[in-house]
């Protein structure tokens, strides 16, 4: 019977060991987390206290710059159909050619007819534009003729397709005029305009 009271005794102790073990660890675990919580307000607040403080203006949007790095995280696309993004003026003329032209990067100068079975541009080199950088998907995107309008249409890239140097605000799907830009992948190297003669 002895026996019994000293192993329940000794399993007690412990069992009693162990719980106090894990709640010293959770004290532990708590504080350091407050005190990192403490540590980047801290920081946050001096960080703001010294933008505050400077006399620097709100940065305006600049003009394209083709020597320009832009580190790019890709947003949230429009999920608005082309049809609703319709311009009067989109609807292609019966004997009218589109193209995409070429106006910076290390395809300046070159121009892509854009036939009713469209044009696919991407990296990979089965594409009909092949645009060599590394923020351009394999499959990025594809223009053709719709219903008689010419349509962009971004194939779930990785970085986006941007229309008319809206850089912060990746399309989808939609529908181009005669002067429109556009980007592949971000802002600098290639840019092409689309062209209806």
């Amino acid at each position: 019977m002895l026996k019994h009271y000293v192993f329940w005794g000794l399993f007690a102790l412990v069992m009693l060991g162990v719980v106090v073990t894990v709640l010293r660890q959770r004290r532990s675990d708590q504080r350091r987390s407050d005190q990192q919580r403490a540590a980047s307000v801290a920081k946050a607040g001096v960080a703001a206290a010294s933008v505050s403080s400077s006399p620097v203006a709100k940065p305006v949007e600049a003009a394209f710059d083709p020597g320009a790095t832009r580190v790019h995280f890709r947003g949230a696309p429009s999920d608005r159909p082309a049809s609703s993004l319709e311009r009067e003026e989109a609807t292609l003329p019966a004997e009218a050619s589109a193209k995409l032209v070429c106006v910076s990067g290390a395809q300046k100068g070159n121009s892509f007819p854009v036939a009713a079975a469209g044009i696919s541009v991407g990296r990979h080199q089965d594409n009909d534009i092949v645009i060599v950088d590394p923020r351009v998907s394999f499959h990025h995107a594809w223009v053709g003729v719709i219903d008689r309008k010419a349509v962009l249409r971004d194939l779930e890239s990785t970085n986006g397709t941007f229309l008319n140097g809206k850089i912060n605000a990746p399309v989808r799907e939609a529908v181009l005029s005669h002067g429109d830009t556009i980007f592949f992948g971000g802002h600098s190297r290639d840019q092409f305009l689309f062209v209806v003669n």
